[in-house]
C-alpha cells in the first residue's frame, strides 16, 4: 500500500468556486438588480463546479481508494459533506409552499403534492413530469447536486478502470454527446428539467472526468508551469471567471461560446488556480469564499422563492426593478450562508464524521 499523500488545500480554487457561486446568485436575483440578466452566462458556473469537483475529489480520494477505501465509506463521506445544507435548502422550499398556501389562496397546492415533493426531494428523487418546471421544485438549484452524486458514484464504482486512456475516451464521448445536445438546445443551459435531464449526464461527466484527468496530469506538467509562480495569475483567473459570465453571445455563437468556455477557458483557469501560489494576505479571504460557496448556491433559490412569495402576498411585484433591495438580499444570503456554515453545517458534519468513525472502529 502506498502512503497517503499529504493534504493540500487549493485556496485559489476555493476563491474561484466562491466567485462562481456568488455569480449564480446574482444571475437569479437579476429581476431585482437590473432590467436584463446580470452576468447572463452564469449558468456555466455549474460546469465549472463539476470541473472543480472532479479535480478536488481526485486529489482527495484517488490515493485513499487505492489504499482500500470502500464504496460505502466514500459515499458516506460525500453525503455527510453535501446533505446537511441540501436538506436545509429543501426544507426552506417546503416552508415556502406551506406559507404560500396560507397567504396566497389562489395558488393553493394540495398538501399531498407538497408532501410528495418533500419526500422525493429528501431522497434525491427527481420529478420529471411536465407539471414541474424543474426536477427539484422545492430547491431548483438541487438539480446539479443530483448529477454531482451520480458522477461521484460512477467515479468510485469504476475507479480501478479509470486509466488515463479510459478517462480520455470517456471525456471524448461525453463531449460529442454534449455538442449534439447543445446544438439542439441552442445553449448549454440544460439538465434541470424533465425534458433535458438526459442531456445533463454528458454535461456532468465531461467536466467532472476532465477535472479528474487534469488532477492526475498535474505532476507531469507542473514543471513546465513554473512561470505561474509569480505574478497575478490567480486574480486574473478570477476576473476571467467574471468576464466569461458577463458575455452573452446571441444566435448560433451561443453554443460555440458555451463549449469554448468549458473545454478551453475553465480548464486553463483550474490549472492556473492549482499551480499559482496564494498571496498570504488573501489566503483567509480565499478560504472563506470556498467555505460559503456551497451554502450560497444551495440556499439562494429557496430564499428567492420566499422573497417572491412575500411580495405577492402583499400585492407587490416581487420581480420589479429594485436594485438596492436586490443588493440587500444578496448580502443577506451571503451572511446567512456564513452563519449556517458555522453553527449548523460544520458542527453537524463533524458530529456525523465522529459517528461514522466510531461505527467503523466497532466493526
Amino acid at each position: 500500500m502506498q502512503p497517503a499523500a499529504p493534504r493540500h488545500v487549493y485556496l485559489n480554487l476555493d476563491a474561484i468556486r466562491g466567485v462562481a457561486a456568488i455569480s449564480v446568485m446574482l444571475y437569479h436575483f437579476s429581476p431585482f438588480l437590473a432590467d436584463g440578466k446580470v452576468l447572463p452566462s452564469s449558468y456555466l458556473a455549474v460546469d465549472l463546479f463539476f470541473l472543480l469537483s472532479g479535480f478536488v475529489i481526485a486529489h482527495a480520494y484517488d490515493r485513499k481508494i487505492e489504499n482500500g477505501m470502500g464504496f460505502g465509506t466514500f459515499l458516506a463521506i460525500r453525503l455527510i459533506r453535501l446533505y446537511p445544507l441540501y436538506l436545509a435548502g429543501t426544507l426552506l422550499g417546503f416552508f415556502h409552499l406551506l406559507v404560500k398556501n396560507r397567504l396566497i389562496p389562489t395558488e393553493y397546492m394540495p398538501l399531498s403534492e407538497i408532501g410528495m415533493q418533500l419526500t422525493t426531494g429528501m431522497f434525491f428523487i427527481p420529478l420529471v413530469g411536465e407539471a414541474y418546471h424543474t426536477i427539484f421544485p422545492l430547491n431548483p438549484a438541487s438539480w446539479s447536486l443530483f448529477f454531482e452524486l451520480i458522477v461521484n458514484i460512477a467515479y468510485v464504482a469504476v475507479f480501478f478502470l479509470l486509466s488515463r486512456r479510459v478517462l480520455t475516451a470517456l471525456i471524448g464521448v461525453s463531449l460529442v454527446l454534449l455538442v449534439i445536445a447543445s446544438v439542439f438546445a441552442g445553449t448549454l443551459d440544460f439538465g434541470m428539467t424533465g425534458k433535458t435531464i438526459v442531456s445533463g449526464l454528458p454535461r456532468v461527466s465531461f467536466s467532472f472526468f476532465l477535472g479528474v484527468l487534469l488532477c492526475r496530469s498535474m505532476a507531469r506538467y507542473q514543471g513546465n508551469l513554473g512561470f505561474m509562480r509569480r505574478g497575478w495569475w490567480v486574480e486574473a483567473a478570477i476576473l476571467l471567471t467574471l468576464a466569461v459570465f458577463a458575455v452573452a453571445p446571441a444566435g448560433g455563437a451561443r453554443v460555440a461560446y458555451d463549449l469554448a468556455s468549458i473545454v478551453i477557458v475553465f480548464p486553463l483557469m483550474v490549472v492556473t488556480g492549482a499551480v499559482a501560489p496564494t498571496a498570504p494576505r488573501l489566503a483567509g479571504f480565499y478560504g472563506w469564499l470556498g467555505r460559503i460557496s456551497y451554502p450560497i448556491y444551495i440556499i439562494h433559490t429557496p430564499m428567492l422563492m420566499i422573497i417572491a412569495g412575500a411580495g405577492k402576498a402583499v400585492s407587490v411585484d416581487p420581480f420589479a426593478h429594485h436594485p438596492w433591495f436586490g443588493i440587500l438580499m444578496a448580502v443577506a444570503v451571503i451572511v446567512i450562508a456564513d452563519i449556517a456554515t458555522r453553527i449548523y453545517d460544520e458542527p453537524l458534519r463533524r458530529f456525523l464524521q465522529r459517528q461514522m468513525q466510531r461505527r467503523r472502529a466497532v466493526a
